[in-house]
């Protein structure tokens, strides 16, 4: 039997074929996806020692859902859709075991990978601190928006939201952003850089 040539095929006739069962499609789907799962889970939890837990609960889910997904060309839209629902899941989990007094804070300790670019390792930090200042739903638009760069219709889906709502949130968001980068000189450079990062 053929090969499914996954790595040449867009991401729906790949969707089709996962949910057929093709294990060579489910892969690269996984090859191609991972790396955008993880930031969009990053963008909710922050660096976090659960982030490689819930990418494979996202996997999953794609694994077990495949067949239901109608339009496979909006693949990455589904998966971070799942991604969102998977951190606000993990994050009530915690505030449980808060309230059940089952950990002293709730919270897994943070798992710091290495660095091999230090700019870059400072713009994310800076980035970090800002974003924490925000709510988890804020948050995570700015992320989805400005950092994965879905447009504003996939990530209203995966908030769960309508885009006039995503609208206000990024509005919001890039408010608290521009003050913070008064104190974060790093992050300061970074978004000039990047131009248009505040039109939407």
């Amino acid at each position: 039997m053929a090969v499914f040539p996954v790595s040449r095929t867009g991401d729906g006739p790949l969707v089709e074929a996962a949910a057929g069962g093709d294990r060579h499609a489910i892969v690269e789907v996984w090859k191609r996806y991972a790396n955008f799962v993880r930031g969009v889970l990053h963008g909710s939890l922050g660096r976090d020692s659960a982030i490689e837990d819930l990418v494979q609960e996202v996997f999953l889910v794609f694994v077990r859902s495949a067949k239901t997904i109608k339009d496979g060309s909006k693949l990455r839209g589904f998966l971070s859709g799942v991604a969102v629902r998977q951190a606000a899941n993990e994050i009530r989990r915690r505030r449980l075991r808060r309230w059940l007094t089952l950990s002293p804070t709730g919270s897994l300790p943070e798992l710091v990978a290495p660095s091999r670019d230090r700019d870059g390792q400072e713009i994310l930090h800076a980035l970090q601190r800002v974003l924490s200042r925000m709510s988890q739903r804020r948050r995570t638009a700015f992320v989805l928006r400005h950092v994965q760069g879905l447009e504003m219709l996939e990530a209203a889906a995966a908030l769960a939201i309508s885009e006039s709502t995503l609208r206000r949130e990024l509005a919001r968001a890039r408010e608290l952003v521009l003050r913070g980068v008064a104190r974060e000189p790093a992050l300061a450079e970074y978004l000039a850089d990047r131009g248009g990062w505040s039109n939407g």
